[in-house]
């Protein structure tokens, strides 16, 4: 019986994401910043079945150690502008019923408080269908210079907050309210049982907290837990906390190595294996013929400009290729930023390609594991990848831009996987922890560290 898979829309509140292609004849982001951009590219997804929504940040904007910016960013759109993402999710949550909703906030730019009274909020709005995205933000210039926060924290140090983070977010979700602490007893007039509400203390190394949290328990009252990395630390952290966890490998072989070395570090930490859902970027480029769908991804790896893909990369990683030996590669270059972007052109066995050849082939090598070819071909070529990683689904990156970029993947693609069982008959429904982890409860499952904060 093959797996059947998870699958995640994947965008950025800015017209230009993954493909840097928003200036291609079949997009058209000129209205991202309004509601009805949004609410007419969910619906496609949510209708076609797809299991959430899933919105990255870049709370800055790609820029080298000075604080200088590559005239493409502006010129060319590399993210810049970005709106919050934060801020569209209760409208569309009014706008579609049964999709999942997934935000990305930074640990290193939120304040616990605030980030956990949002989540709780959104979560109430959405019934449960949330999910945060945490991230520790690679783009430390940005943290530096926009949010003034003093300097670059090292790489492993930002991990260490982020724990610390989290775990007092568990604390206010999990520990602050118990079941059955809202009455709302109109002839008793208690709203609230003060002797289920708990002051919450915390004196940490990064974080200070000594009060009441006031935000009601929500569906989840965690939401689902998503994270992204492949440092070391960031892999560690994910195998502690996160539910579904993002990855962007496109070697095959690598991403079954990365599977099976997060699957074991789960276990290591004291949950099931098969605990942490595991989803991959993807782009998919659909013909009915091979020589068309070539065609079309060559036209794709065609469309950004060199500079754009050089700013993206920079913003990604905080490394600026242009200022590199052409003929060294990324093997012995240091970064506090983007060590997952750094990793994908590292390769153990002696054969990373040269920075060079990284800036040539940049186009069309940025994103996730990349399909082409007809809807046949391209459903085996999935089931075969799933059965060789042992990948749990797919984020899918709209390389166009707007409804139009799922266009061919939802009514090429889909069907066959359906066909071949990679996907449900009927889309899943419920709390997205529910969704996505098939736990028969919207609460944290027992195995989860949050869990040791609940009273009852």
């Amino acid at each position: 019986m093959p797996k059947q898979l998870v699958l995640g829309a994947f965008e950025e509140f800015t017209p230009n994401f993954i493909g840097n292609s928003w200036h291609h004849e079949r997009g058209d982001t000129s209205a991202f910043a309004t509601l009805g951009f949004w609410q007419e590219l969910v619906g496609a997804v949510e209708a076609a079945g797809f299991d959430f929504f899933f919105m990255a940040e870049a709370i800055g904007y790609p820029m080298n150690d000075a604080g200088e910016v590559p005239e493409a960013v502006i010129r060319e759109a590399v993210q810049f502008p970005v709106h919050d993402p934060i801020a569209i999710m209760s409208a569309l949550a009014a706008t579609v019923p049964r999709i999942g909703l997934v935000v990305t906030a930074s640990t290193t730019a939120q304040k616990p408080l605030l980030n956990a009274r949002t989540f709780t909020t959104l979560d109430h709005l959405t019934e449960g269908r949330i999910g945060w995205n945490i991230v520790t933000s690679d783009n430390q210039q940005a943290m530096v210079r926009l949010l003034d926060l003093g300097s670059i924290t090292p790489h492993d140090e930002r991990y260490a907050r982020a724990e610390e983070f989290v775990e007092l977010e568990l604390q206010l979700w999990e520990g602050a309210w118990d079941d059955g602490a809202v009455l709302a007893d109109k002839a008793t007039k208690t709203w609230a049982d003060p002797a289920k509400v708990h002051r919450i203390r915390h004196d940490g190394r990064y974080f200070h907290f000594d009060g009441y949290y006031q935000a009601i328990p929500s569906p989840q009252r965690t939401p689902t837990l998503f994270q992204a990395g492949a440092s070391a630390a960031g892999s560690a952290f994910a195998a502690k906390y996160a539910e579904c966890v993002f990855t962007q490998d496109r070697d095959p072989a690598r991403l079954a190595a990365t599977v099976a070395s997060l699957r074991e570090k789960a276990v290591a930490a004291g949950r099931p294996a098969a605990s942490v859902k595991i989803v991959n970027g993807a782009s998919f480029v659909i013909a009915e013929s091979e020589a068309e769908a070539a065609r079309l991804r060559d036209e794709l790896n065609h469309t950004p400009t060199r500079e754009a893909a050089a700013a993206l990369f920079l913003g990604w990683s905080g490394v600026d290729l242009g200022k590199l030996d052409p003929g060294a590669t990324l093997d012995d270059v240091s970064t506090e930023v983007g060590q997952t972007m750094l990793a994908l052109w590292r390769n153990p066995d002696g054969t990373s390609p040269t920075i060079g050849e990284v800036l040539d082939s940049l186009p069309s090598t940025i994103g996730g594991v990349k399909f082409t070819g007809t809807p046949d071909a391209v459903a085996a070529e999935v089931e075969a990848f799933v059965e060789q990683t042992d990948v749990d689904g797919f984020l899918v990156e709209n390389w166009y831009g707007g409804a139009e970029g799922y266009r061919d993947f939802i009514e090429l693609l889909m069907p066959k996987l359906r066909e071949r069982g990679l996907l449900p008959e009927t889309a899943r429904a419920g709390t997205l922890r529910e969704m996505l982890t098939g736990t028969p409860t919207p609460a944290l499952p027992d195995w989860h560290p949050g869990r040791r904060y609940r009273n009852a």
